[in-house]
């Protein structure tokens, strides 16, 4: 991980569509503190959150896969654990892409709230307070970029997390125009992040020529 204290990330949270900045304050092994750039947006966090860090290093844009392990108040930070790094340079939207998305499991007629740390064209992986079985099939509903997304999907693993359950489904019997929908969804995703990536650098690079204008001028 090429994270530096200092650096500048994106910030993608399943609470708001926007895509925020924050400054990294700390770096050790996996584990990162980040300030967001408002500070109201901790609020925003809860313990064992997911949440997508995109940065770039060397014109190479990755994301990564972390989740919420801290939350200070007082300092305005959080710190998050890195699960996987994952470039955006060739990427195949087969494989599973970053998110934090909020999802409702419906559960005898109750939907109950859950949040999806990762999705592909094959499957995802989600958590809930829920707990089923492997082999049960649930029933999720969750919404990217305003399209509602409804599908049947079989558990394959699930292990034990600090507020609940993380399950690794596969869609069960989905048909052509869901997988259709969702790859629209997934290249959405990836465009946004490079995006908002793009405005991160135009951002730096002018706070920068204006810092060098000011240093001349002085």
């Amino acid at each position: 991980m090429k994270l530096k204290v200092g650096e500048i990330v994106t910030l993608k949270h399943y609470s708001g569509k926007k895509i925020n900045k924050g400054l990294i304050s700390d770096v050790e092994s996996n584990n990162v503190v980040v300030r967001p750039e408002k500070d109201f947006l901790i609020y925003s966090y809860f313990i064992d959150d997911p949440l997508v860090l995109g940065y770039e290093n060397e014109n190479i844009v990755s994301i990564c896969e972390a989740v919420v392990t801290d939350i200070d108040y007082n300092k305005n930070t959080i710190s998050v654990n890195i699960k996987n790094i994952q470039t955006l340079t060739n990427k195949r939207i087969t494989q599973r892409f970053p998110v934090s998305l909020s999802a409702y499991i419906t559960n005898h007629n109750e939907k109950l709230f859950a949040y999806i740390r990762n999705i592909s064209l094959d499957g995802l992986s989600i958590c809930s307070k829920l707990e089923k079985n492997k082999g049960d099939i649930i029933n999720v509903q969750t919404i990217i970029e305003n399209k509602e997304l409804i599908f049947d999907a079989k558990i394959m693993w699930k292990k034990p997390g600090k507020l609940g359950f993380e399950y690794g489904l596969v869609f069960e019997s989905v048909g052509e125009e869901f997988v259709e929908n969702l790859e629209s969804c997934l290249l959405y995703l990836k465009m946004d992040q490079e995006s908002a990536l793009d405005r991160l650098k135009y951002d730096f690079n002018v706070h920068k020529k204006r810092l060098m204008t000011k240093s001349i001028m002085n």
